[in-house]
């Protein structure tokens, strides 16, 4: 059972003696993850496995493929190709649980596997209101291919030329995206759809530069992009949306109806559910509780990075730069806790560089306090990608 109410973070006072003959699991294929296949020749365990449902999508270019400008075959990779050429054995299957007395993970097809330690990987999911049958098509931003689903289908509609409502829910970085890119998209088959952004907070991007903001605003206003703050999306109604003021229970007096055809999820983002059924200390809200070793307090042979990983002492945000970042320390740790050696911890960076792609090769730069928009931060938005696709591909 998940531990959801005040944890028992200590760790145990004695830790467990991995198996020499069973593999090492990778469960999931993050960003940390795939820095550890292509590292295998570093990692002592004379056995590496990676548990892996399907592919790798990069989710630094899944606003890119929306929009139009990227092919989807350009923003995923092969996973298992990338772990067949590292020496690493790889595994079709989803992790249903954890047997700590037998080292062993369970998959939710029946099958048991002995392991000498566990890394888990999963990144994040999204968290929607129920669809009303007659109400909106839902569309969260995770898992991926669903944005791959939502540009199929709006550059058909858009094609026999439909011009539905959209309405995206979240004014963080992931929901100015999509807005902009769903304009992209529209831009590129020559219709006008309305598109409306909807944030609970006072203003889009909480805590970025007030600069950006308002450099920002000005591009979504030549966009045609309307924003509406101080509304939480609350529910689904045939033909929109309703929104209250957040931490408000709709009422005659604070209810506000959105017309909508689609509405697209950008926000709610939560750890997969599969972590409450591992019988580890959670965090509520924000994923698997684990030291600054990266270890889970109650098994130490149980590790994890990204956006899955909760760090007691640290509260991240939901970027792929921190399980970058995570990676080399992963790995270390790894080794370490093989050899039986201290490990060591790792300390998130103050400041972490986030650019927003807004399509029409226009991108929003932003790192601490600094800022810079426009084509510059696009171009090097690109260099950047490409630079970390192309590390994995085979």
């Amino acid at each position: 059972m998940a531990t959801n109410a005040s944890p028992d973070l200590s760790m145990p006072a004695s830790i467990p003696t991995p198996l020499a003959d069973a593999p090492l699991l990778l469960v999931g294929a993050g960003h940390a993850h795939l820095h550890l296949v292509s590292q295998r020749a570093r990692l002592p365990m004379p056995r590496v496995m990676l548990l892996d449902p399907g592919g790798f999508w990069y989710s630094g270019m899944a606003g890119g493929v929306l929009g139009g400008q990227h092919s989807p075959a350009a923003d995923r990779l092969e996973p298992m190709a990338l772990a067949r050429r590292h020496g690493v054995e790889g595994l079709r299957g989803r992790l249903a649980g954890l047997d700590p007395d037998r080292y062993e993970a369970l998959l939710d097809d029946g099958r048991r596997l002995a392991v000498s330690a566990v890394s888990l990987n999963l990144g994040s999911t999204v968290n929607t209101p129920p669809a009303h049958p007659e109400g909106p098509d839902i569309w969260p931003v995770k898992p991926i291919p669903r944005l791959v689903a939502l540009r199929h289908r709006l550059a058909h509609d858009f094609a026999a030329g439909k011009c539905p409502r959209l309405l995206v829910a979240g004014g963080g970085a992931s929901g100015v995206e999509v807005a902009c890119q769903l304009r992209a998209l529209a831009d590129r088959h020559g219709v006008d759809p309305t598109i409306r952004l909807l944030t609970r907070s006072s203003d889009l991007l909480p805590g970025a530069p007030r600069g950006a903001v308002r450099w920002l605003h000005r591009r979504l206003v030549q966009r045609r992009i309307a924003v509406e703050t101080g509304l939480a999306l609350v529910g689904h109604l045939p033909g929109g949306s309703m929104a209250t003021p957040p931490n408000q229970p709709p009422s005659e007096d604070n209810a506000h109806f959105i017309p909508a055809d689609h509405v697209i999820h950008a926000v709610g983002l939560a750890p997969p559910t599969l972590l409450e059924r591992l019988g580890l200390p959670i965090i509520p809200g924000r994923g698997l509780a684990v030291t600054d070793t990266l270890q889970s307090p109650a098994l130490p042979w149980v590790f994890a990075a990204g956006d899955c990983a909760a760090m007691i002492d640290h509260e991240l945000p939901r970027l792929g730069v921190y399980g970058v970042r995570q990676a080399p320390v992963l790995l270390d740790n790894l080794a370490a806790w093989w050899h039986g050696e201290a490990l060591r911890p790792y300390r998130p960076q103050s400041r972490a560089l986030s650019i927003l792609d807004l399509g029409r090769r226009q991108a929003l730069a932003m790192r601490g306090g600094a800022w810079w928009g426009g084509r510059l931060a696009w171009y090097w938005k690109r260099r950047l990608d490409e630079r970390f696709l192309t590390g994995y591909r085979c």
